[in-house]
């Protein structure tokens, strides 16, 4: 059975139905920061997914390899590039047993040529190498391969 709130001193208890207060500014001002976060968290994802999603002026991909002796790896990669005028190039590396790095060569593919490229390469390596593969490429050659 519900008590009679009625005769309670309203000083001390508060009034039985208070009446609803309107929105303050802090709370305005809460929701438009709440809609900017999210508009920009949005934003931000779009440009990330658009950013992986762009296609790289060259790519490549590790055709084979074969180990000369325990400190040399051989290794070919196709390279294709969109545009044969510029000069680019390919980090790739040998690994050992335990997948780790254990040398690395940049290979620098000249322009000209098909778009399409087999190139053969020999990686120098500091462990027995037993696989290698392409770490990545670009068109933007650093200074120290610059001719």
């Amino acid at each position: 059975m519900p008590r009679d709130t009625r005769n309670l001193p309203p000083e001390r208890y508060g009034t039985p139905n208070p009446q609803p207060q309107s929105r303050t500014i802090a709370g305005k001002w809460l929701v438009i920061g709440v809609v900017v976060i999210l508009i920009l968290s949005v934003v931000t994802v779009l440009w990330f997914s658009r950013q992986k999603n762009t296609t790289a002026d060259v790519s490549a991909s590790m055709a084979g390899f074969s180990r000369v002796n325990d400190s040399l790896l051989s290794m070919d990669i196709d390279v294709t590039r969109v545009n044969v005028d510029v000069p680019s190039y390919c980090i790739v590396t040998a690994l050992n047993y335990d997948r780790a790095e254990v040398g690395r060569r940049e290979v620098i593919i000249p322009s000209g040529g098909e778009k399409t490229q087999r190139i053969h390469t020999q990686i120098p390596s500091n462990d027995i190498p037993v696989s290698g593969t392409v770490y990545g490429c670009s068109t933007s050659l650093p200074a120290h391969l610059q001719q």
